[in-house]
């Protein structure tokens, strides 16, 4: 007899639109209940998305000797193996802000010299996630509070950067028993942004503790807060436990964007965000240490809960 599903019914925001003052409410809610919420009419086409899926296939179809010239014990360590995170799941890392150059390297020692396509979709790609990365986190910083935006946008956010992986899981042998793709985790960064397939299997943690569905919807970017946003607002957002169940026989594949804090960047709540009357949740910290203690204890693994910003920072943990 197999388990109830349930599915959270999550914000859907029209990128496109000025958000209303009843719509910066429902998404300040989101963020705070779940940390998760959907876009749509984000300007990337249904074209783009095709053509980086099929360009993945072909990648993660290579033998794994060849993927493993960019694994962690190469030069340059873009590539990560199955037996890194998880048996299922294997991802290629494209760092900004050139995404030309970085997918150029990848490409080059996996593919050879002859097709530059892949550098030029992913340089694309990277580009639009960033702008819109920018735009998603001035909305965020408008459901918090009134003038919000340009207060804090040009002082604190001017200089984050972005990441992606294009992630690959492969196909259980069987879905009788619940088959994790990827573990319980949090994001390092200030916001993730995520394409998944039609395939689904992302689910977050409520704060009851019960898994539940972010069922995938065509046309729609999912969007999560990270760590660094959630010590950066005092826990008005929240960066939320999160993985994947494999739920079909079947490959699935997805595309995250990390929008990221500068490495040296302190990260510390201004007295506004924290409010008056209430605590300081998180004693100011610098980003790369940050990074540093998540890498260090992650002993092989990607189930980094337990090494989250609120064990590294948090005020209470300490106490």
């Amino acid at each position: 007899m197999s388990k109830p599903r349930f599915s959270v019914d999550l914000p859907i925001l029209d990128i496109s639109q000025p958000l209303e003052s009843s719509s910066l409410s429902s998404l300040s809610k989101a963020c705070k209940d779940w940390g998760f919420f959907h876009i749509v009419n984000h300007g990337i086409s249904k074209d783009l998305f095709r053509k980086l899926h099929s360009l993945s296939q072909s990648l993660f179809s290579l033998p794994s000797d060849t993927k493993l010239k960019l694994g962690p014990f190469s030069s340059v360590k873009s590539y990560t193996p199955h037996f890194i995170a998880s048996p299922f799941f294997e991802s290629l890392r494209v760092n900004g802000p050139d995404f030309y150059v970085s997918a150029k390297n990848s490409e080059d020692a996996l593919l050879g010299k002859q097709n530059y396509e892949f550098s030029e979709i992913l340089h694309e790609y990277g580009n639009k996630m960033a702008e819109l990365s920018q735009k998603i986190l001035k909305l965020l910083l408008m459901s918090l509070g009134e003038g919000y935006e340009k207060k804090y946008y040009g002082a604190e956010f001017k200089n984050c950067h972005g990441y992606l992986r294009i992630n690959n899981y492969s196909a259980p042998e069987t879905v009788e028993e619940e088959v994790e793709g990827l573990g319980k985790h949090t994001d390092m960064s200030c916001i993730t942004v995520l394409y998944q397939d039609d395939i689904g299997g992302l689910q977050v943690r409520s704060k009851e503790g019960n898994w539940v569905d972010i069922d995938p919807s065509e046309g729609t970017l999912v969007v999560n807060i990270g760590d660094m946003l959630q010590a950066w607002s005092n826990e008005k957002l929240r960066s939320s436990e999160h993985r994947v169940v494999l739920k079909q026989p079947v490959n699935r594949f997805s595309l995250a964007f990390f929008w990221c804090f500068e490495d040296e960047k302190v990260v510390v709540a201004p007295d506004e965000v924290v409010g008056e009357g209430s605590k300081r949740l998180y004693k100011p910290f610098v980003c790369l240490e940050y990074l540093k203690f998540r890498e260090n204890n992650e002993k092989g693994r990607f189930e980094k809960v337990g090494f989250t910003v609120t064990d590294f920072a948090g005020i209470k943990a300490q106490l």
